[in-house]
């Protein structure tokens, strides 16, 4: 391939010309480019036109038809059937799968669809779960390292992935429903508290395609201009997924709680509920819906602007409050009225429980935060080339009116400056939170419990999103698209119930996954398995030498993260298998004990 590179040489802009090849430099990974012949600058030949036609015959007779290369490490083993390095970590995950009972479901679909096709829609779910686990990708690129898992069905094509999508979205709703009740016969739910949350998700794909699309332009999170989809959330007091929906970019997060309530409440036959949020979801009209079902919440409180105004006078008011020993933490416990709307819209008054409450730790954080937003904002104001990143905005505003002569300014050019009176209301602010709710019966180390555990959702969501790479999105179809954070659901719940599990000794979505990700292993001549190590660490230990001398030399640290870690999975599935060396009936065996 031919490429012509403007260049600035010698203050004068040339094109550089040469002769190029692609190439992957390892499985799955994303194309390169590198030179294969440099011509030098066409600006510098004496006939560009002999020139370029050299060039174009030396292209012509390079090997085009040569496939891609792809390259790989020199520590490195090709990947390819007879020596490629294959994953059985899968395996643990695999159990919890398993327990779950998702692959007779999917059967069950299958035969009530009568579903004719050459391919298993149950090995492409699993694979593509158990894989968003331990090697996050794109479908494509997935489909790419289908075989590097051990004994793993895996008898499909990517056009097979594609058009499973389409059935894994008919189903989306059922197969939460048969998750949660698997969840109650094997492990239990806890729903004495429901937590719920919303969080948005990127795509690739620049345009959404029509009206019903899900990808819309929205509120992003994460403050880009990408268009997002929403997913709702709801999870169980252990931490436990159990019901997710998709809504469009553009909805607003108050206005997803109500139907996604609804089709839990009806659908999972649950009873009362206490809904645990954050102020995102603070609306009169979530609040009105919750209470007439006969349902409770735990909801945090805006203090700031017209909302918060409320709670002025005894958030500043020095009396009534109870502070603990050192000072650090204090609090107030109050009842009030306020007006709500039954089922048939008219208005009534009812009660509630206000916690107000100071912590040092936090107003010394929301500090620190606010003098690096002025900071920022002080040299943004000062050299108007100074890019205004995110947080600048807070503290900088346009005057329009001349301080000196009142005159209203009509420079387009707006004059900039710090806002210090913001700043100064702010602070007022440091270290202050509030919860409502509509349990009268809680006391104030109750109501900080059940709403600490929101953290648990918003672990969930990073979960999704930095481990399970959720985002971004690189499919487009809506079906596709339900059928992704499906599959990302179902992921998250594998992780959450060997988390649960776990107990106190519980690893991070992150640990897990790169643990049973390095439980690797290479079948040899004789049918005999070869064991990788699991973990790897060196470390410079003493050892003594045939002489009887005591050395220094590099070996494998028994305190690797990822072998020890790896240790606490066997030990939490009852397994113990370290035969670097065994018959294949024999590691055969060993996996299919694996169980929960």
């Amino acid at each position: 391939m031919i490429r012509k590179d403007p260049k600035m040489r010698g203050g004068v802009m040339k094109t550089h010309v040469r002769v190029v090849e692609g190439y992957r430099p390892g499985p799955g990974m994303p194309t390169k480019q590198r030179t294969i012949r440099s011509f030098g600058y066409l600006e510098d030949q004496e006939d560009p036109e002999a020139f370029m036609a050299m060039v174009k015959e030396f292209n012509a007779n390079f090997k085009e038809d040569v496939p891609l290369r792809i390259e790989v490490a020199s520590n490195m083993l090709m990947y390819c059937r007879e020596n490629r390095r294959q994953n059985y970590g899968y395996k643990f995950l695999e159990a919890v799968y398993n327990l779950l009972e998702i692959n007779s479901f999917i059967k069950n679909y299958e035969k009530s669809h009568r579903f004719r096709g050459e391919y298993s829609p149950g090995d492409i779910f699993k694979f593509l779960v158990l894989a968003r686990i331990l090697r996050p990708d794109s479908k494509r690129a997935s489909c790419q390292m289908k075989d590097g898992f051990y004994g793993m069905c895996t008898d499909f094509t990517l056009p097979d992935v594609y058009r499973s999508l389409d059935h894994f979205a008919n189903f989306e709703v059922e197969l939460q429903r048969h998750l949660n009740e698997r969840v109650k016969e094997t492990i239990g739910r806890d729903l004495s508290y429901a937590f719920y949350d919303v969080t948005n998700y990127f795509f690739e794909i620049d345009f959404p395609d029509g009206e019903d699309d899900l990808r819309k332009k929205g509120v992003s999170k994460e403050h880009r201009v990408d268009p997002i989809v929403a997913m709702g959330l709801f999870m169980d007091s252990n931490g436990l997924p159990v019901s997710m929906s998709i809504f469009p970019g553009n909805m607003s997060d108050s206005l997803t709680l109500q139907p996604i309530m609804k089709d839990v409440k009806g659908s999972y036959g649950l009873g009362r509920l206490v809904v645990v949020a954050d102020k995102g979801l603070n609306s009169s009209k979530n609040i009105n819906f919750i209470v007439n079902n006969g349902d409770g919440f735990v909801f945090s409180q805006i203090l700031k602007g017209k909302k918060g105004q409320r709670y002025n006078e005894k958030l500043f008011d020095k009396s009534g409050w109870t502070s603990n020993e050192d000072g650090t933490y204090r609090y107030k416990l109050f009842k009030e009225e306020y007006e709500g709307k039954d089922k048939d819209g008219k208005k009534e008054i009812r009660i509630r429980k206000v916690l107000l409450y100071w912590s040092k730790a936090a107003a010394d954080m929301a500090r620190r935060k606010r003098e690096e937003k002025l900071e920022k904002a002080e040299r943004s104001v000062k050299n108007n080339a100074y890019g205004i990143k995110k947080g600048v905005d807070e503290y900088t505003k346009e005057d329009i009116v001349d301080k000196e002569t009142g005159e209203i300014l009509k420079n387009p050019k707006r004059i900039r400056s710090v806002d210090l009176d913001k700043a100064e209301k702010n602070a007022m602010y440091d270290g202050y939170f509030c919860i409502i709710t509509s349990e009268l019966d809680y006391d104030e180390r109750k109501m900080r419990q059940v709403y600490s555990g929101l953290w648990r959702i918003e672990q969930s969501f990073r979960i999704m999103k930095t481990d399970l790479y959720a985002r971004p999105v690189f499919v487009s179809k809506n079906e596709h698209i339900r059928a992704h954070f499906l599959i990302c659901f179902v992921a998250l719940l594998v992780i959450r119930i060997i988390q649960h599990r776990m107990g106190e000794k519980a690893l991070s979505a992150e640990r897990i996954a790169r643990a049973l990700g390095a439980a690797t292993c290479q079948v040899l001549k004789g049918g005999i398995i070869h064991l990788d190590d699991v973990g790897g660490a060196i470390a410079f230990q003493k050892v003594r030498n045939k002489k009887g001398e005591i050395v220094d030399t590099l070996v494998y640290s028994d305190k690797d993260e990822i072998a020890l870690d790896y240790k606490e999975i066997q030990v939490m599935f009852g397994t113990d298998f370290y035969n670097i060396y065994s018959r294949q009936e024999v590691f055969n065996k060993f996996l299919k004990k694996i169980s929960l």
